[in-house]
Parts: structure tokens; sequence; C-alpha cells
């Protein structure tokens, strides 16, 4: 792995936990649609991808477009509720900054509402920018959008990393040539993200920003106790 310049963070899963959010939504327009409801382990394994794709699958192209009108105009009311940082993130994010590291948000949320979330939670204090869907025609895994998010920022796939939490995540690092570092904070087991082609896996940032960036930190070792 060559020297890291850039770095990118997934948001669900990787810098927050938001699933119980997500779930109401999900169970709200289900139930708006008639349609059967879902287990909070159901839902928390359909974040990562594509909403628009997630959607479509359980409400079938007829009714999808009421499904994801309901499920955004839901989200808006509630998206700045149970939400949870990880543990280790809000050392690591300054921590990297103060390296000197260009850091972004790199997400398949939709992108008004994670510049809101990321705004509401400070991240923006230290990303440079957050990147989510609708921002473009596209979403991760899909190469174009790794490659925008690249050019937007100047940087190179060999200098960036993408940090995540699912198999999309180590998808779109690898569409491009990025290195793809995992946590299983998320919706992905180690063994189903070591099978998905992750570079390292590591099971928190605490581990992490000590094994890449060889950071330390007196929380780090209570929590890697």
């Amino acid at each position: 792995m060559k020297k890291l310049e850039t770095i990118l963070f997934d948001l669900d899963g990787t810098l927050i936990d938001h699933f119980n959010a997500i779930y109401r939504c999900f169970q709200h327009t289900l139930k708006k649609l008639e349609l059967p409801q879902l287990s909070y382990e159901e839902v928390k394994r359909l974040v990562g991808g594509s909403l628009n794709d997630t959607l479509r699958n359980l409400a079938g192209d007829e009714l999808f477009p009421r499904a994801l009108k309901t499920y955004r105009a839901y989200f808006e009311e509630i998206q700045l509720e149970d939400l949870h940082v990880f543990p280790g993130v809000e050392w690591l994010l300054p921590e990297l900054k103060s390296k000197g590291f260009q850091l972004a948000v790199f997400t398949n949320k939709k992108g008004e509402a994670a510049r809101a979330i990321c705004k509401h939670l400070r991240f923006t204090d230290h990303v440079e920018q957050v990147f989510g869907a609708v921002d473009t025609p596209y979403f991760k895994p899909q190469p174009e959008f790794s490659q925008h998010v690249l050019d937007e920022l100047g940087a190179k796939p060999e200098t960036t990393c993408l940090i995540g939490d699912s198999p999309w995540d180590v998808e779109a690092a690898k569409a491009v040539g990025m290195t793809s570092l995992c946590v299983t904070t998320g919706t992905h087991s180690r063994a189903e993200l070591a099978e998905a082609g992750a570079d390292k896996i590591f099971k928190n940032f605490f581990e992490l920003g000590k094994d890449v960036f060889g950071l330390t930190d007196e929380k780090g070792s209570v929590q890697n106790s």
C-alpha cells in the first residue's frame, strides 16, 4: 500500500449507527404501502446499498415511486434522531486532519441528508466534502461514483483508501484501484468482508488508527483490551 494522502469514509455503519431511524423509515413506508414488515436485522442487512434498488425490490416497479417518496419524506422528518457516533470516530477524524490527510465522506445515503447529519455531528469540522446519493446519477459500488469523488477531490486512487463496513464499500474501492479498509461495526461480519476482498479489517477505529496510521490514544487501549 502506497503512502495514503486521501481517506474516504462511508457513513452508516462506519462513522455512525443510524440503523434505528432507518428501520423506522422502512417500517413506516411498508405500512403505508400495506406491504409485509421487516425485522430490525433484515433492515440492517439492507443498509449500504442503493435505496432505490432496495425499495424497488421490496415494493415492485409499480409501487416503487410511491415507496421512495414516502421513505424520503419521513426520513427528512427524523434524520437527526437516533444518531450515535461509533467509538473512536471523534478521536480519529481530528487526529487524521491534524496529520494533513484529506478527508471526505462517501455514502449511499442521500447527499443532502448526509451533509445535514455530518454538519450536526460536526464531522464537517474535519472532512473536506460529503458525497452522497442523488449528487450524481450513480451509487456505490458503481465505478463512476468512485471516480467522481476522486476527480472532485483531485485525489489519486493509489494514494486513497475507502473505509467502510460492507461489500459495497469494498467493491467501490476496488473498482477504481483504491485501498479498501473495513470495520466490523456495521452490517457485515469479518468473514463476509474478507470474502469481498477487503485489504484490511478492524473491529473499531481505535484498532484501525493504531495499525494503519500509527496513532495511539488512551481510550484505544481501553477499547482494545
